[in-house]
């Protein structure tokens, strides 16, 4: 790979922890993530980059009376994006002096601020597991409105998922049966959180989007079912010592945690 390659693959790596690609650029670095550990512990590297800077500018801090942020009225036309650029999105090859100069603006505010978030605001210390929450919640509700290609590999091929999967996730991999609670297997696809792949196992229902029972091959504390939410999205977790298990889905609480018991109760 040249010189050239590698810049333009960190522009890609750095864009997509961003959440800036397009569904052919996802799987374009997915495909690339999965089979290249050094892009991997590079993906690391711009997640963590991007976990400091949302905890740097979390809304919480911005309602602080004590903090004040030049709005984006003051900043220097030269240094905003164009126009016809969609709000947030900045063109790939202008990515990385922006990511640069937020990363130093981060710097500066986490040291002015970190004693106060700490004191104050104690949840915005945000753990590795949630993070890992956040980006499931952010990939379904992405994936979860595709139709044409929800999945990757079709629930017909079922004994070919499990053996790419499981292998990727490092175990058995068993596809929960859902229908008494309504909903039909549709497939698998695999993504990639954190710099490390991912089983999720995708179904349908006659009302409302697609569910998703995630796998990741990931060393924790044995534990029972925790529930969280990300904005309309809900999720259900638990872990076995040595992978963690996630139903997420936009559907009521009380249905993300009936499939989180009948999946636990089957794997």
């Amino acid at each position: 790979m040249t010189g050239t390659d590698t810049d333009d693959m960190d522009a890609l790596l750095a864009a997509y922890a961003d959440g800036e690609l397009d569904p052919a650029g996802i799987a374009k670095v997915e495909a690339w993530i999965a089979a290249s550990p050094a892009a991997r512990d590079t993906l690391a590297i711009h997640r963590e980059t991007t976990a400091l800077l949302r905890a740097a500018f979390a809304e919480s801090l911005f309602a602080a009376p004590a903090i004040r942020l030049p709005s984006p009225a003051h900043i220097p036309p030269a240094h905003l994006p164009p126009a016809h650029i969609p709000p947030g999105r900045v063109p790939l090859g202008r990515s990385r002096a922006p990511r640069f100069v937020w990363a130093a603006a981060a710097s500066v505010f986490l040291t002015v601020a970190g004693y106060s978030a700490g004191v104050f605001w104690p949840g915005l210390l945000v753990s590795e597991r949630d993070r890992m929450l956040t980006e499931v919640a952010e990939y379904h509700a992405v994936y979860s409105r595709e139709t044409v290609h929800l999945v990757e590999v079709p629930a017909a091929q079922a004994d070919h998922l499990k053996a790419w999967l499981g292998k990727r996730v490092n175990r058995a991999l068993v596809i929960p049966d859902f229908k008494t609670a309504g909903l039909t297997f549709a497939g698998g696809r695999m993504v990639v959180v954190d710099g490390a792949p991912v089983a999720e196992l995708m179904y349908t229902r006659e009302s409302g989007l697609p569910i998703a029972f995630c796998v990741f091959y990931r060393a924790g504390k044995p534990g029972g079912v925790q529930e969280t939410s990300r904005g309309a999205v809900n999720l259900a977790t638990w872990d076995d010592g040595s992978h963690s298990y996630v139903v997420v889905g936009e559907a009521a609480p009380g249905t993300i945690r009936e499939l989180a018991a009948l999946a636990r109760k089957q794997i």
